[in-house]
């Protein structure tokens, strides 16, 4: 190839050291090699882009979700009062320390009043202060009793946060009654009026002489009890006599020695700006100001901060981070493969170029300098770009759900964190030089050895040479082996008991992948020689040609192919991962409670004992043994409460089988047969037939039962063998009759650790037994009701129960946990990435394969083949490279889920591995990668014909010149 304008340009600058000048000449010079490739260069930053964005995106995400949880668990407060997060409240206690003077109140109240918000370093927003006396008796005139003990106290601000129910404030005068205000709760108590006055009087002596008269003003009420305002909850002041402060000070402190025994400054500062790198500074400055105040005012403590919260939310950024950070090792490495892939692209074709330089002087640092250059400006360009999609992509992992699954939810504070900026940075500073790799091999080549190479036989990949991929196979073999023999990922390490936050959930069954992926890609072309030699018995020439072309150039397709099959294995692996997690979080939720709601129904007991659990008899006990026992509400009145759909009783008892040799302890289910069927979540794993064909046995007869497996092999139980069960549910025992139809392995709510069991008839139980007793009620709801709709119509209905649980709450909080969110918005936002990465690196192979055979494309025109004949060459070799990439990923993917899935099942709690994994292939979203893969598929076949079609032949056949 003739030397071109940009070859010429590089040798003037391969012998001599850069001056400026020079330097501004190098740039102009990587800049048209850039503009040369354009479109290559895209590529390669789109792969930088996609890389950055992910990176970037895991600290963003772990500290929007981090900042949600501090909030959540700053809003909770003393006995489950909810405050603002980032409230602080220093409290002077003087049961604990002493009362004090007002002197020394004041000195810390000047600190407290405006210093302590630079100290803090926070804004400030509701600020509150509150004063109170030890409690002294009220008394009525004329009498020796006190009404009461109360506090006199005042609070900044009061009058703002109440409203008057009858009366008026308080007025401040220097004579007479002092004027106060009464909580309503206690007024209404103590019967006590408006205008009434009354005595307080200093029964404690060392604390000076105190007698006042005191005037009820007014009986307030709190404006908003949850209001930001409220040091204390309200209805905790009812023993409080309020006043202002400047009666407090002027009536009330002179006339004492120590008048102040509670002194509390609460205030409502602004931490939505916090973030995990900022907590040491704002603890430090925390425990600096809590210092200053105890110097002020010795035993002042600050009793609500974030302070534990902020440590426990940078202890947990930091560990989600690490954990997201492991899991997104291989969608990071399947990335930077499309890369190195496209930079090997845009290596190749400037291969002849390349050659001149050296063979003319230019050293291989030279020519790698050039490359490092154009890699560096390539990928400052796309840094920008990175961090802010790093941002968006951070916003779509706080609303997934489930794997490609989003849903509304709370918008969190999105921001660039320094570590964020840092990591953007680090993956910069690995990727630059990283893409070298593939022009150091080319750049050892002169003109001669260029030549001498291209004209032998290209050799395989290194990989190939010094078979890596076989010998993956040895710790992806190991790994397996390991969790064959402990059964879960547990012991790997990580969070004991959970798989979002072990991160070798991915690594382990990734390696599997890549060691099949890469023995796919050597084992490719055998098929295709064999398919080959069939094609020479078929009429036509085009098959047998791209089977012979794939079959003897493995090194020109086999790029496109691993990254075909990575793409798809990993995908189909964690699509079937997030759907068996997820379809198991449902399936244990209802196993072990059978319905959306449970309750424990006590009806109401009609003798002394009660009934089990606890019930209270209302009525005088029974004296006929045969009479109820208990009363119940129709099961058929839950479905008047609101969202109530369905509702079936259900009671546990222990029972005794009698036979063989003995007696057997086991459960006796007893349920409502006809409505459990559609209330429950039944799988096919835990019987042999469906739940409606076994209720539906139990229909035939009232004394129908079914057994467990391991009982009826324990005792050698068949269908229709008649089983004697001893219930004494009412302390009378009682033999039942049963009838044997039916065998089952499992059951919702009860488990295999607790022994053997018998599904039968709850109405036939109660009849053998002569009554009723206490049991379980299932409800299945209308979606969207909440459990205060239910708790409100139970209260209605006057039942007493025991609530159980709630499985759609319990649900919610799980798939909001940040680790299992960050996972599946990690694993969406990679396989996005992967997908469309996987996609342009397909199409500019295409092309560029082309554009590589040209000279041989118009051989064959020239030879005879029509551009029929060259368009169904090309279409055969892009539909056999996609498809085989296709059923290669989708083989491996399925084979690494049924080996490794079941391993992620791992103990928490005593029955937690019941119900056991069921493996369930998300043959949904494959069908999404299908129908990506088949359009990549049309595009390709689309390019490479139009191309054809402006084919010159007279230039694809000039000798000597490749174009």
């Amino acid at each position: 190839m003739a030397p071109t304008s940009t070859t010429k340009r590089t040798v003037a600058f391969a012998g001599r050291a850069l001056s400026p000048g020079a330097a501004i000449g190098l740039l102009q010079l990587v800049a048209r090699r850039l503009w040369s490739n354009i479109a290559l260069m895209l590529a390669i930053a789109a792969g930088f882009v996609a890389a950055i964005t992910l990176t970037v995106s895991i600290p963003v995400y772990a500290e929007a979700v981090g900042f949600r949880i501090l909030r959540d668990e700053l809003a909770k407060g003393e006995e489950g009062v909810r405050r603002p997060p980032f409230a602080f409240m220093y409290r002077y206690i003087g049961s604990q320390s002493g009362d004090i003077t007002l002197n020394d109140y004041d000195r810390l109240d000047t600190y407290m009043s405006g210093d302590v918000d630079g100290s803090l370093g926070l804004p400030v927003g509701e600020r509150s202060r509150y004063v109170a006396t030890t409690k002294f008796p009220l008394f009525a005139d004329g009498s020796a009793k006190p009404l009461m003990y109360f506090n006199l106290s005042f609070a900044s601000n009061f009058a703002d946060h109440i409203t008057i129910v009858d009366g008026a404030y308080p007025v401040a005068s220097a004579e007479g009654p002092v004027e106060v205000l009464l909580a309503e709760e206690t007024a209404d108590r103590l019967g006590v009026q408006v205008g009434e006055e009354y005595r307080i009087i200093n029964q404690k002596r060392e604390l000076g002489e105190l007698v006042m008269p005191v005037r009820i003003a007014g009986i307030w009420r709190a404006i908003d009890p949850a209001a930001e305002y409220w040091f204390y909850r309200p209805d905790t002041l009812k023993e409080n006599l309020f006043m202002s402060e400047q009666v407090f000070e002027e009536r009330v402190a002179s006339r004492l020695i120590k008048p102040v025994s509670v002194a509390l400054w609460y205030l409502v500062t602004d931490g939505s700006g916090i973030r995990s790198n900022m907590v040491p500074d704002v603890l430090g400055r925390i425990t600096r100001t809590g210092n200053s105040i105890g110097s002020l005012l010795a035993g002042t403590r600050l009793d609500i901060s974030p302070r534990d919260a902020l440590v426990a939310h940078q202890s947990q950024v930091q560990r989600l981070t690490l954990v997201l950070s492991i899991f997104s090792v291989p969608i990071l490495g399947l990335i930077g493969y499309f890369i190195l892939l496209i930079a090997g692209l845009v290596v190749q074709r400037q291969s002849n170029e390349i050659a001149v330089l050296r063979s003319r002087g230019a050293t291989r640092v030279q020519i790698l300098g050039i490359y490092l250059v154009e890699w560096l400006l390539l990928g400052l360009a796309t840094l920008g770009i990175g961090l802010v999609l790093g941002q968006v992509a951070a916003s779509v992992m706080t609303r997934t759900r489930s794997f490609l699954t989003l849903t509304t939810a709370e918008t969190l504070p999105i921001v660039l964190t320094p570590d964020a900026w840092q990591r953007a940075w680090w993956m910069f500073a690995l990727l630059a030089p990283a893409i070298l790799i593939p022009a150091f091999g080319v750049a050892r080549h002169t003109i001669v050895s260029f030549k001498s190479e291209r004209a032998r036989n290209a050799r395989k990949p290194f990989w190939q040479r010094f078979y890596l991929d076989v010998l993956l196979l040895i710790p992806a073999w190991y790994g397996y082996s390991l969790l064959q023999q402990r059964g879960t990922i547990a012991f790997l390490g990580g969070a004991a008991g959970d798989p979002f936050g072990n991160p070798l959930l991915l690594l382990a069954p990734s390696l599997f992948v890549v060691a099949l992926a890469l023995i796919t890609v050597r084992i490719f072309p055998l098929p295709a020689a064999l398919l080959a030699r069939l094609a020479n018995h078929m009429p036509g020439v085009s098959l047998v040609t791209a089977l012979r072309y794939l079959s003897r150039t493995p090194n020109s397709y086999g790029g496109p192919v691993l990254l075909l099959v990575l793409t798809l294995s990993l995908a189909t692996f964690t699509a079937s991962m997030a759907r068996t997690l997820d379809a198991h979080l449902f399936d244990q939720s209802y196993y072990d409670n059978g319905s959306d709601y449970r309750v424990y129904d006590l009806g109401q007991s009609l003798t002394a004992g009660g009934p089990p659990g606890g019930g209270q008899a209302t009525t005088p006990p029974a004296t006929d043994p045969t009479e109820p026992r208990f009363l119940f509400l129709p099961v058929t009145d839950y479905l008047q409460i609101d969202g109530v759909e369905r509702a079936a009783r259900v009671s546990t008892t222990a029972v005794e089988v009698i036979g063989g040799s003995g007696r057997t302890a086991v459960q006796f289910v007893g349920v409502d047969r006809a409505e459990i069927p559609a209330l429950t979540r039944w799988r096919v794993d835990y019987a042999r037939e469906s739940l409606g064909a076994l209720m539906n046995n139990l229909a035939d007869d009232p004394a129908n039962m079914i057994v467990s497996e391991d009982l009826a092999s324990q005792l050698g139980l068949r269908i229709g063998d008649k089983i004697t069960v001893a219930m004494s549910d009412l302390d009378v025992r009682k033999d039942v009759l049963g009838v044997v139809v039916g065998f089952v392995r499992l059951f919702p709510t009860v488990y295999p650790s607790d022994g053997p069991f018998i599904i039968g008839n709850l109405e036939y139980a109660f009849e053998q037994q002569g009554g009723m007793y206490p049991y379980d009620v299932w409800m299945s709801l209308r979606e969207g009701t909440t459990i205060e709709q239910v708790r409100a119509g139970i209260l209605d209905l006057g039942l007493a129960t025991y609530e159980r649980a709630f499985v759609p709450d319990d649900i919610r909080a799980e798939r909001l946990r940040p680790e299992r969110q960050g996972f599946y918005g990690l694993l969406s936002v990679g396989f996005i990435a992967a997908a469309f990465l996987t996609l342009l690196g397909f199409l500019f192979y295409s092309v560029l394969s082309f554009q590589r055979r040209y000279v041989e494309f118009g051989m064959l025109r020239a030879i005879g083949l029509s551009s029929g004949q060259l368009g169904m060459l090309l279409t055969i070799e892009q539909t056999l490279i996609i498809g085989t990439g296709t059923i290669a990923g989708t083989l491996i993917g399925v084979a690494a889920s049924n080996l490794f899935i079941p391993f992620l099942q791992v103990a928490r709690g005593e029955n937690a591995l019941i119900p056991p994994f069921l493996v369930r292939i998300a043959w949904n979203e494959i069908g999404i990668i299908y129908a990506v893969f088949g359009t990549m598929l049309v595009l390709a076949v689309g390019v490479t014909l139009l191309l054809l079609r402006r084919m010159r032949l007279f230039q694809a056949v000039k000798l000597g010149e490749a174009i």
